[in-house]
């Protein structure tokens, strides 16, 4: 080791202590990361959905389509809830006078779909939208056109058909129907308090404005050509009537529970078709690989500071 270590230049023993130090860094990082998920996961009581509080909670229940509006995965076409998609191309490099070959992304897309969480006698609607996915159905084929031609596949080929194809294409699904844990901001919103009777007026009178010929048709009693005043405040007036109404009838409609992304930095937003326990020992697993590493890279870091002196 000594030898080694004489060996080395100013530049490599800067560059060997930078790279150390990053790597403590990054590991840190995620070893308080994933343990502060494995705590606030065990830590959060889990909630029913007819009694869950507003507020940031935990739930369990079974994905499924909103009103059977299915989703397809836009890459295999299996029906899903939600989808992470990539294709990759093959290209050539020249490095160090040797030709490689590097998969380069060329395009990548993630589900931002509603979709629908039961329990055992209720539901909410769940927003994807900035997730941290935690599921079991991958896939990974290979292809020689941008788009794939192989659709509805029921497992991953083989990393031998990369050899001969020049395409990759990759997808993690979530499938209706599966166990679900979700951790995440659960609010409850009803129709009349989002739609207030002046707005919905605004909306109708802007609604009417596009439609210059039937206002006048409408309104325009002298067929002078223009809406006057007077002419504008009868619009007005019958806006908002018509206001009234509708928003008499969005006080029957039903309220509408929803669980995203929480407002507050810090609480991590998970869907999982893992239970709670796999998690938390899949974060506290992570944790300690993560821990294991800065423990190495600090060893690494003090024998380089320790030789130099």
């Amino acid at each position: 080791m000594d030898h080694l270590f004489s060996d080395m230049s100013r530049e490599d023993w800067e560059f060997a202590v930078l790279s150390c130090l990053l790597v403590a860094i990054i590991s840190l990082y995620l070893t308080m990361r994933n343990w502060k998920r494995s705590r606030i996961i065990e830590d959060t009581p889990t909630a029913k959905l007819r009694s869950a509080h507003q507020g940031y909670v935990e739930i369990n229940g079974k994905g499924q389509f909103i009103d059977d509006q299915v989703i397809y995965a836009p890459l295999s076409n299996h029906p899903c809830l939600w989808y992470r998609s990539q294709i990759e191309q093959k290209e050539s490099v020249i490095d160090n006078d040797r030709k490689q070959s590097r998969w380069r992304i060329v395009y990548k897309n993630i589900s931002g779909h509603r979709f629908k969480l039961m329990d055992a006698d209720s539901s909410c609607y769940v927003d994807p939208a900035h997730a941290e996915v935690n599921g079991n159905e991958h896939l990974v084929w290979y292809g020689n056109t941008e788009w794939p031609t192989k659709t509805l596949l029921l497992e991953s080929q083989s990393p031998v058909h990369g050899l001969s194809n020049h395409y990759r294409y990759s997808e993690s699904l979530i499938l209706p129907g599966q166990s679900l844990y979700i951790l995440g901001q659960f609010t409850t919103a009803s129709a009349i308090t989002q739609h207030s009777e002046r707005t919905i007026m605004i909306d109708l009178l802007n609604e009417w404005k596009k439609d210059q010929a039937d206002l006048q048709q409408r309104f325009d009693s002298n067929r002078d050509g223009t809406i006057d005043q007077p002419e504008w405040e009868v619009a007005r007036q019958k806006a908002r009537l018509e206001a009234q109404q509708i928003h008499g009838q969005l006080a029957l409609e039903p309220d509408v529970n929803i669980i995203a992304k929480p407002e507050k930095n810090g609480y991590p937003f998970i869907i999982s078709v893992y239970s709670q326990k796999q998690l938390s020992q899949k974060y506290q697993r992570n944790a300690l690989i993560a821990l294991t590493i800065l423990l190495l890279s600090m060893g690494g870091l003090l024998w380089l500071i320790f030789h130099k002196l």
